[in-house]
């Protein structure tokens, strides 16, 4: 088989952590400083990406949960200039894509391809006209909240599922072709989500509930009712969701994150499991020390005797698939 690919679904890079808490200022915000996205130190540096790779990447806007209203939008509104800004000064090595086919063409012309996404519905201020603007802007996905309640419903430390304003965002987001991504929902804002969904949705970075039992990770039972409506799911390289490590801990096993993947396999998610890495949001193992490392994990997978086409199904033709999928499914 040809040249490794991958697709990651999900990465905080434009707003990473420092720390317990994410200082945006510090780096792509800071004012009159340049986003960088090589020689940085990062998660994604790409200098430090194999020239011969495709890769393709879900740039998320992380948005606190101390962010509320106004205050949310602009956050989301300095975010998203800084990634233009870095698109721009990194023309030559990578571009913003809002369709698979552009996907395709940035990758065949030897570029990186950049999706923008949101982490945190909080950015839209409770205004659903501001799903427009978020189009406007690239945004081709959305975690519907983080941890705790927003305008739209419940994240994975509360308690309540999707408000009336969140049903009308899930409609919303749908008839505008935006992915709807239910990783950092509760349990009951997940079953709403799949109950109103018209159109296949994803878990951008969740990992499996049967084998590290934390609120972050899927049940079986929902990973057969993302796989059954041909959504996805990406695998969270968090060390603290794969195994039952404390936070900011590092010893996680090759094994243990082979794990969550080889569980998904056995209930049926050949063409559903992708890669949600959380790069620049999270702890990872000591193997992974950022995108550069990706070829580590498929080589773990073609050692575990998954063989090279489902590993490039996993690695990067399932979430290809899936975009294109979402876009021609008719509501």
């Amino acid at each position: 088989m040809g040249h490794p690919r991958f697709f990651d679904f999900h990465c905080d890079t434009i707003t990473r952590e420092k720390g317990a808490a994410p200082d945006v200022s510090d780096f792509f915000l800071h004012p009159g400083s340049e986003a960088s996205l090589v020689d940085n130190g990062f998660h994604i540096d790409l200098n430090r990406l194999p020239q011969q790779w495709d890769w393709a990447q879900v740039f998320a806007i992380f948005v606190p949960d101390e962010f509320r209203g106004q205050q949310a939008v602009d956050y989301f509104e300095r975010c998203a200039t800084a990634f233009r800004r870095a698109m721009d000064r990194h023309s030559g090595l990578i571009r913003q894509v809002r369709t698979p086919e552009e996907a395709r063409e940035a990758l065949s012309g030897g570029l990186r391809a950049a999706v923008l996404a949101v982490e945190g519905g909080a950015a839209l201020g409770g205004r659903l006209e501001m799903l427009d603007r978020l189009w406007e802007t690239g945004v081709r996905m959305m975690t519907l909240t983080w941890n705790a309640k927003n305008e739209i419903g419940s994240g994975s430390e509360s308690q309540e599922g999707l408000t009336p304003f969140g049903r009308q965002v899930v409609a919303r987001m749908e008839e505008l072709g935006m992915m709807v991504d239910v990783s950092h929902l509760n349990d009951p804002g997940f079953w709403e989500v799949a109950k109103l969904a018209r159109r296949p949705f994803l878990a951008t970075h969740s990992d499996s509930r049967a084998v590290r039992d934390h609120s972050r990770n899927l049940t079986d039972q929902q990973f057969k009712a993302i796989r059954d409506l041909g959504g996805v799911v990406g695998i969270n390289f968090c060390t603290m969701f794969l195994a039952d490590v404390e936070m900011g801990r590092r010893e996680v096993t090759k094994d243990q994150l082979m794990a969550h993947i080889l569980h998904f396999l056995d209930l049926g998610g050949e063409d559903t499991v992708v890669l949600g890495s959380d790069f620049d949001g999270a702890t990872l193992p000591a193997f992974l020390e950022g995108a550069g490392d990706l070829g580590v994990l498929r080589e773990l997978m073609l050692d575990a005797g998954l063989g090279e086409a489902l590993t490039d199904k996993l690695c990067f033709q399932n979430a290809m698939d899936f975009w294109k999928r979402y876009e021609s499914t008719s509501l």
